[in-house]
């Protein structure tokens, strides 16, 4: 008997397309990558999932690892990549929402948290952007303001998703990821993990829950000893 897919209740609006996207990058995805995903998704929907960002492949990681228990998100994704004629398309047919820098990133939040309020859940990166190892000697680079406010609007519970090999397969620099084929492909592995329930004073504190959110990322990341 063939293993069970892992199931779960996290939909969107854009499900099919979603799913859709998904579907076509999963070749390329594996020809790139080996992948160590995990079993199963720790919260129900809506959730806000933050993630670390090191690579432009974690978009790829993003339709790959959530379509793997069918389960479509609304990934959060900067702004300008959506100027982009076909890559632009692409985004918003599976409903990854734009997000500004600055002042202006309340308009996506405001997206995320409307999304929220439907019962579906957001991905972000609260780095904001790729962070270059030296931005990000510990594990994690500085956060931006756009986690915070999200969190701190919503009650959602919010899990972490601890991304590394991304910048193996595809370089802060490079136009294109690396091919590599067999054993030289990187690994690719994702841990994701609810985050323990703040209180509610600390839930309403941007920069407390922020924290709160880059601290666990940290420690996802850091190997054991």
């Amino acid at each position: 008997m063939p293993p069970m897919r892992p199931a779960s209740g996290h939909r969107t609006g854009n499900h099919r397309r979603f799913g859709l996207l998904a579907t076509s990058i999963h070749l390329p995805a594996a020809l790139m990558a080996r992948w160590d995903l995990p079993q199963v998704l720790p919260v129900p929907a809506p959730a806000i999932f933050a993630g670390n960002h090191r690579s432009m492949f974690d978009i790829v990681v993003g339709f790959r690892l959530f379509w793997n228990y069918r389960a479509s998100m609304h990934i959060v994704v900067a702004r300008r990549y959506f100027d982009h004629w076909l890559m632009g398309r692409l985004l918003r047919a599976g409903g990854c929402i734009p997000m500004e820098s600055g002042r202006a990133a309340l308009g996506g939040v405001k997206a995320c948290l409307e999304a929220l309020e439907r019962g579906e859940s957001v991905v972000i990166m609260p780095e904001g952007r790729v962070m270059p190892p030296d931005e990000r000697p510990e594990g994690v680079g500085p956060p931006g303001a756009g986690i915070g406010i999200l969190a701190a609007r919503s009650a959602a519970p919010l899990a972490l998703c601890a991304i590394t090999g991304t910048d193996e397969v595809w370089p802060l620099g490079r136009r294109f990821p690396r091919l590599r084929f067999g054993r030289r492909r990187p690994t690719v592995r994702v841990l994701v993990e609810s985050l323990v329930p703040l209180e509610p004073d600390e839930r309403r504190d941007r920069e407390r829950v922020t924290a709160a959110v880059m601290a666990g990322l940290l420690e996802l990341l850091t190997p054991p000893e």
